[in-house]
């Protein structure tokens, strides 16, 4: 199984109204990755799995803060982030399976808004990557100006405008299956928008809220503990089962 890791990593902000009392995160959304890393066989014949996330999906090492991990804040371990999680049980029921990860906190979160801003500028070896699946969990890292209307200047585009062009981007065919979530941190704009995408194109919602509820799903740096990370892969992975036995490759 090969992994790709790509671009800025880290998570910044975000709050919790039902866990105001957890540590907040002070590192910027930018920046952790110094290089864009890129691992995949393209003669590869199994099921591709694409994960796109933030720094709940990979944040690199920041030990100012006391994270000198390379992995999903805040799990303990490498082996206990929600990505690593659904890559054992992805192998498990399809061993030639790939599993890619896209870091998007610097290149969509905090630039869709932007007039420059294009999805081939930013993705395209992920749309050479041809995923079968993929997994979109992300959001967290748009400013909060957005969701109030008050953005200056004025947005180029919506937040689900953007997310639509963009998963075209990665599936031109229309064969992926594609899983659109609600953030583990609730913004109610956005999911909404989230959910009218997918809605529209016919992929699948993927609820997040009675997660992000729990207090005992909370970690450190308000990000999701072991538990958080261990409902988020449960919740994602009763999707992909079902369809990853019916992959043709």
């Amino acid at each position: 199984m090969k992994m790709i890791v790509v671009a800025a990593l880290a998570l910044a902000g975000m709050v919790n109204a039902a866990a105001n009392d957890f540590q907040a995160n002070p590192v910027p959304a930018l920046g952790q990755n110094a290089k864009d890393q890129k691992a995949f066989d393209p003669a590869g014949k199994g099921p591709r799995v694409l994960f796109i996330g933030n720094s709940i999906t990979k944040h690199g090492p920041r030990p100012q803060i006391g994270w000198t991990n390379n992995w999903g804040m805040a799990a303990s371990a490498l082996d206990k982030d929600y990505v690593h999680l659904l890559q054992k049980k992805i192998t498990s029921v399809r061993p030639d399976s790939q599993c890619c990860l896209l870091q998007v906190a610097g290149s969509f979160e905090r630039s869709f808004f932007k007039p420059e801003w294009s999805c081939a500028k930013n993705f395209r070896w992920a749309r050479e990557f041809k995923p079968d699946i993929i997994v979109m969990f992300f959001g967290a890292n748009v400013p909060k100006t957005y969701d109030a209307g008050t953005m200056e200047p004025k947005p180029a585009r919506s937040y689900g405008d953007a997310l639509d062009a963009f998963r075209s981007y990665l599936d031109p065919d229309g064969k992926a299956v594609v899983l659109i979530s609600e953030g583990f941190y609730m913004r109610p704009k956005l999911d909404a928008e989230k959910k009218a995408v997918a809605a529209r194109r016919g992929d699948i919602f993927v609820k997040m809220d009675d997660i992000g509820a729990r207090a005992d799903a909370h970690g450190r740096y308000n990000h999701p503990g072991d538990l958080g990370m261990q409902l988020i892969a449960d919740r994602f992975w009763q999707h992909i089962e079902p369809r990853l036995k019916n992959l043709a490759k």
